[in-house]
């Protein structure tokens, strides 16, 4: 998949994530848009861990219908949308890059060329040593496996600090709180894989700059070439004929061999220039065809066939990165929006005062855990009538929430002996039914310290082991 994909699926997840309450994208529209998508998968084929090919697909073809649909027809979401952009490069700083490069190996290919073409004073030797060094840390960097992600440091720090996005727009009054948390969110699920990605890319380009140069500089020779006739000569200190011989016909049988070039090995005692000696220089042009085919072959070929090699991993890295966010959450979430139509839930509410912004905050749980399509059935029971609830209740469907108050102290005589009866109610009329405890701490708010809270929750947790097969603690959204 795409970055591109992936980048929309991560915006609609921040965007759902961070907006809960359905304030900006209605529920009903997250359901339509599943059950228009989700073709046949459901929440329990959802496995967990890194998403699978089948998940994948869903949520890409989920967010296409949203952005066709939702943003299409124009929203409330679209301003927060626009905001929500990963760091990326862009391709003019490649252009100018590569450009540059090219002025630098035409402007290299006529050092010390006057009306000879000197063999030695050519940069070539120098070209492909570095290259060498160059192509084997390249090598190193990009089949090593890929660690953890981390955060970035130094050049890289400064580098995300120049390519992070940045948006004029701020929320408008009403959206301050779910438009910031949506680009919090996103940002976190994207900015770390979007700068590897991009520091990898980075490489790739760096490499075709590379063979760029080396091109810049083929280029350069024939092009002067052109209109000026060169001829071929050397002069060296530490060279004398025999050993230039060797010295040339090593470095260039390789393009030889390949391009089927002629080496004209035999001319250069006679092209050699030095004080007191007469040069005979030779025709430049199968010296020519033999600087840029080892350039290309030994330059070009192998930077282009690194930067391919750096582009793949760049986008097998995301892939892993991205498919490893933590999907199983969102997934369920999103499919379950479509599921449920006509089951019952039925959710039993102990010694609480259940105003209606209770049940509604409830309902919406359960339809999110359960399916949006499911229906809450709530009964209330106060204190003192739970034997009578439990001896007369005939269970309606097989799965069952009870909800206590979270700052009541918990008694293994009333809560826990209640749940017991319950259970053993439900399970005698279905085996496979689900019982879950739901402790809501809404009514604490930030009144108890966080110590206080987790030394109640975990007495209200050892309390109801063993007959419960889930404990939930339901504590207030955030901001």
């Amino acid at each position: 998949m795409k970055w591109n994909d992936w980048q929309g699926i991560l915006r609609w997840r921040a965007m759902e994530e961070a907006d809960a309450d359905g304030a900006l994208l209605s529920l009903e529209r997250r359901q339509e848009a599943t059950a228009r998508t989700r073709g046949g998968l459901s929440s329990g084929d959802a496995q967990g861990g890194a998403l699978n090919e089948r998940e994948a697909a869903f949520l890409k073809k989920r967010a296409e219908w949203l952005e066709r649909e939702v943003i299409g027809w124009g929203s409330p979401v679209v301003r927060v949308m626009e905001r929500l952009r990963a760091p990326h490069g862009r391709w003019s700083w490649a252009l100018c890059g590569w450009a540059a490069a090219f002025a630098a190996g035409w402007g290299l290919s006529g050092l010390g060329q006057e009306a000879e073409f000197n063999l030695l004073a050519l940069p070539l030797v120098g070209l492909l040593l570095w290259n060498a060094v160059v192509m084997i840390a390249a090598l190193v960097l990009d089949l090593r496996p890929a660690g953890p992600a981390r955060e970035p440091e130094g050049l890289l720090a400064w580098l995300a600090r120049l390519v992070m996005p940045r948006s004029e727009e701020r929320p408008p009054e009403g959206e301050t709180v779910t438009g910031l948390t949506a680009d919090q969110r996103f940002a976190l699920l994207a900015n770390l894989p979007a700068l590897e990605r991009l520091c990898r890319r980075l490489r790739a380009w760096l490499h075709i700059a590379a063979a760029v140069l080396a091109l810049g500089g083929v280029c350069g020779m024939y092009a002067r070439g052109w209109s000026k006739e060169y001829r071929a000569v050397w002069e060296s200190t530490l060279l004398d004929e025999a050993k230039a011989v060797g010295f040339f016909d090593a470095l260039f049988s390789p393009a030889a061999a390949v391009w089927r070039l002629e080496k004209p090995l035999q001319d250069l005692p006679a092209m050699r220039r030095g004080h007191g000696q007469e040069t005979r220089p030779a025709p430049a042009l199968p010296w020519l065809h033999l600087y840029a085919g080892t350039l290309i072959l030994l330059v070009a070929l192998p930077r282009l066939a690194l930067a391919g090699l750096s582009a793949w991993r760049a986008h097998a890295v995301m892939e892993r990165r991205l498919r490893a966010l933590g999907w199983r959450g969102y997934l369920e979430r999103a499919l379950r929006a479509a599921e449920g139509g006509g089951e019952v839930v039925t959710v039993i509410i102990h010694a609480t005062d259940a105003t209606p912004a209770h049940r509604e905050v409830w309902a919406r749980g359960v339809r999110e855990r359960h399916g949006a399509l499911v229906e809450p059935e709530m009964v209330h029971v106060p204190l003192g009538d739970e034997d009578d609830f439990a001896s007369s209740w005939q269970p309606a469907s097989s799965k069952v929430l009870v909800i206590f108050n979270l700052a009541t102290t918990p008694e293994a005589e009333v809560q826990r002996r209640f749940v017991d009866d319950l259970r053993n109610a439900l399970r005698t009329r279905r085996p496979d039914a689900e019982l879950a405890v739901l402790l809501d701490a809404t009514s604490i708010g930030n009144r108890w310290s966080p110590e206080k809270k987790a030394g109640r929750e975990r007495l209200w947790t050892e309390m109801l082991e063993g007959v419960a097969d889930e404990v939930i603690i339901a504590a207030k959204r955030g901001g």
